[in-house]
């Protein structure tokens, strides 16, 4: 695994430490590295990683048996690996409540990708299993979503309207109260929160020709007001993840030919952009 970074975390008074996604030949792995470049080392199978609460454990997409489910282990060294979900459609992607108690999570067995979420621990009744979006008649869906700092609220992106996915939040008990933040006739995807829950990071093609598939990260508030693009590159960036102290951004990016993908860090106003990992996608920072 290369890196390519001498100094990303210059003037930082500690590293942050992310979990990321390598899609290898033996099939995808997670992998974790602190964002100034050093203890970077494989965990397990994989992917889609996504930090407990506490820092302690990952929740990830596994393929067994040729069945995607959420599983759990360990986010020091990928012990402890305990399957979540047991339905034979896909889940994947999921996202941990600020309390630890639940994670939402795409599902298929709807009929369509949809969000779920569901208590980590099963109780006397199970797991409490609760369908936060709806199928519609012609199968959109609704996935990649977020859970806001303060518990109350799951961004995601969608494609309802059109066939252009835009993002929308909806309230994280039962799904209601859905508000759509984007307007574009183009593909904005992979909403994450800042740490503060004032703001919400995602990636657009919108500057570009429409659904031109030539992604930058933006940031918006949570009202989708003040949209702001913090990279310029030629090719796709995309999957942000923003530090717990609001300083740095880390992203997924691939070149025009989208063959590789590498790990990106720059500053929070879009500044410094450098290599973190040379092969590597879908990172997400660890909690403080």
């Amino acid at each position: 695994m290369s890196l390519s970074l001498s100094n990303p975390a210059a003037g930082q008074e500690q590293a942050f430490k992310l979990a990321y996604t390598v899609f290898s030949d033996a099939g995808p792995e997670i992998w974790s590295v602190y964002d100034d470049g050093s203890e970077n080392r494989r965990l397990g199978p994989g992917s889609e990683a996504t930090w407990s609460p506490d820092g302690e454990r990952l929740a990830i997409t596994l393929e067994v048996d040729g069945n995607l489910d959420i599983y759990i282990m360990s986010a020091t060294d990928g012990s402890g690996l305990a399957r979540l979900t047991t339905h034979p459609a896909e889940d994947h992607g999921a996202s941990w409540s600020p309390d630890g108690s639940m994670i939402a999570f795409n599902s298929e067995r709807s009929g369509s990708d949809q969000i779920w979420r569901r208590n980590v621990e099963e109780g006397d009744w199970g797991a409490y299993l609760v369908q936060l979006t709806q199928d519609t008649y012609h199968g959109r869906v609704n996935n990649f979503l977020s859970w806001s700092p303060d518990g109350r609220w799951i961004a995601f992106e969608a494609d309802r309207d059109r066939d252009d996915p835009e993002i929308y939040l909806a309230n994280a008990v039962d799904g209601t109260n859905q508000q759509r933040l984007t307007f574009t006739r183009a593909l904005d995807e992979v909403p994450t929160w800042s740490p503060d829950g004032t703001r919400i990071l995602f990636s657009s093609d919108m500057h570009g020709e429409p659904l031109s598939r030539n992604y930058d990260i933006y940031i918006m508030n949570v009202d989708g007001s003040e949209q702001v693009r913090l990279t310029n590159t030629p090719g796709a960036a995309s999957w942000p993840t923003m530090s717990p102290d609001g300083q740095r951004i880390a992203y997924s990016y691939s070149d025009e030919d989208g063959e590789s993908s590498r790990i990106m860090i720059m500053n929070a106003d879009g500044s410094g952009q450098e290599m973190l990992v040379g092969n590597g996608s879908i990172p997400r920072f660890a909690p403080e």
